[in-house]
């Protein structure tokens, strides 16, 4: 038994380097600059850990990165913009959406993510709480689209874009 607990504990450790060590010096580098790591713990409660793109549309990767809140143990997701110091948290106790309507701090909902491709994407439009339609909306960059899944489907979720100066969200699904 003892053995057995400790080939579990390895393989745990073991898990937790590789998982890091996949991680672009750069991102690592703004993530104990910042003390990050006194609040968050890096995360893989999805696949991928992480995503890499061209989010902020100046032609090189930036990355967005799955954390937990330490304190809170609410979930989130850590994006850095390559060449830059300055960090944008979606969850993980910071409250991001549309205030009043789509707001959340805690992305527990969710167990899918990806990159989506620069272009069209559409918006679901509400009236008293009915799906009413939807919006097209052109995005110049690519984005990050997060869902929650029912019976393995996609259900409801969103797409979190750079607008340019911030991160923002378009609601798509119920």
């Amino acid at each position: 038994m003892k053995k057995l607990l400790l080939l579990f504990t390895i393989l745990c450790f073991t898990h937790s380097l590789s998982a890091q060590s996949h991680i672009p010096d750069w991102y690592l580098q703004v993530f104990k600059k910042a003390d990050l790591n006194k609040t968050y713990s890096i995360s893989s409660y999805i696949k991928p850990t992480y995503l890499l793109s061209d989010f902020s549309g100046d032609n090189v990767v930036d990355m967005a990165l799955l954390v937990i809140n330490k304190k809170s143990k609410k979930r989130g997701i850590l994006i850095v913009h390559q060449g830059f110091t300055s960090y944008y948290m979606i969850g993980a106790g910071s409250i991001f959406g549309k205030k009043g309507f789509d707001e959340f701090d805690d992305i527990k909902w969710m167990d899918g993510w990806q990159i989506n491709k620069k272009g069209i994407v559409y918006e679901t439009k509400f009236e008293g709480g009915d799906i009413v339609g939807s919006i097209p909306r052109n995005l110049n960059n690519n984005s990050i689209v997060v869902w929650e899944s029912s019976d393995g489907a996609p259900l409801a979720g969103g797409i979190i874009y750079w607008d340019g100066k911030k991160y923002r969200w378009i609601h798509q699904g119920e």
